[in-house]
């Protein structure tokens, strides 16, 4: 009996993960895209980033036009993001970075991360994450890119979704392999997105991995109007995984930099997670 309950797990996962297209996501690389937007020079000292999981909810959404218009971010950070539809975050960016997570469609229609920028960004990496998740098996996807300074040096910009219901040996996991391209940059840094933070044990791991790396938090001013709610299924979840439902996980990691506003954004509710603006200012000195 039990050789059969392990056949048919095998044959689970195997279907699942072809279902998916897990099998072919370390396939694609980071995707270089230059949109229809004019690359802008850096010609100020401050920088406007927002971070939203858009919850794979762009096509049709009004609220990515407005988000874009009224909040005119530089460098926008997308989670669940959707392949080929750069264009629909609208003219205002000049070049927009993806990564594949894992696969929708037979169309080779892919969600992930996606970084769009104002500016013209370098060297980005795609950083699949070593493990899958439990349940639906499906790995996360993370991107680095460098921004070049006006006065000289880089800043590096990170977009992580982290590794969601698994456990806390392979949240670390992916944490160290972020940490193994990134710990020799030298200069200013931004870290923004998903983390998955809903319970003590994985917050600390996380402001473990930015102590490393000499960055501290960006605290957004939170309400609990922003973004919409967490799934009705996670409260029966609640007592078992520890979870804590009012604990954010969307957060701005930093260094290097001084720190003018981050706060929440209201008002979108198309995803169950609210878009985290962060604005920083550059220190030349």
């Amino acid at each position: 009996m039990a050789g059969g309950w392990a056949i048919f797990s095998l044959l689970l996962f195997v279907w699942m993960s072809t279902a998916c297209g897990c099998g072919a996501h370390n396939r694609n690389g980071a995707i270089k895209i230059n949109t229809r937007g004019e690359v802008a020079p850096i010609v100020v000292d401050e920088l406007t980033l927002i971070t939203w999981n858009i919850a794979k909810n762009i096509r049709g959404n009004d609220e990515i036009h407005r988000l874009v218009r009224d909040h005119s971010p530089d460098i926008l950070l997308i989670q669940e993001g959707v392949s080929a539809t750069c264009d629909l975050f609208g003219e205002s960016f000049h070049q927009c970075l993806f990564a594949p997570s894992w696969k929708m469609t037979s169309q080779d229609i892919y969600t992930g991360v996606k970084v769009l920028s104002r500016f013209h960004l370098e060297n980005p990496l795609y950083v699949p994450s070593p493990s899958l998740e439990v349940f639906v098996f499906t790995p996360k996807a993370s991107i680095i890119t460098i921004l070049d300074l006006p006065a000289g040096g880089q800043l590096m910009v990170i977009n992580v979704h982290m590794l969601n219901f698994v456990p806390l040996s392979h949240l670390e996991s992916y944490l160290d392999t972020i940490y193994g391209h990134v710990a020799d940059h030298v200069g200013p840094m931004i870290v923004g997105g998903d983390f998955n933070t809903w319970n003590n044990a994985r917050l600390m791991a996380v402001e473990q991995f930015a102590a490393k790396l000499g960055m501290v938090e960006a605290l957004a001013y939170y309400k609990t109007a922003a973004g919409g709610t967490a799934p009705a299924w996670l409260f029966f979840l609640k007592p078992v995984m520890q979870l804590d439902l009012d604990s954010p996980l969307d957060r701005w990691f930093y260094r290097g930099l001084e720190v003018i506003s981050c706060r929440y954004l209201e008002g979108f509710n198309s995803s169950d997670h609210a878009p985290v603006l962060l604005q920083v200012r550059l220190n030349h000195r």
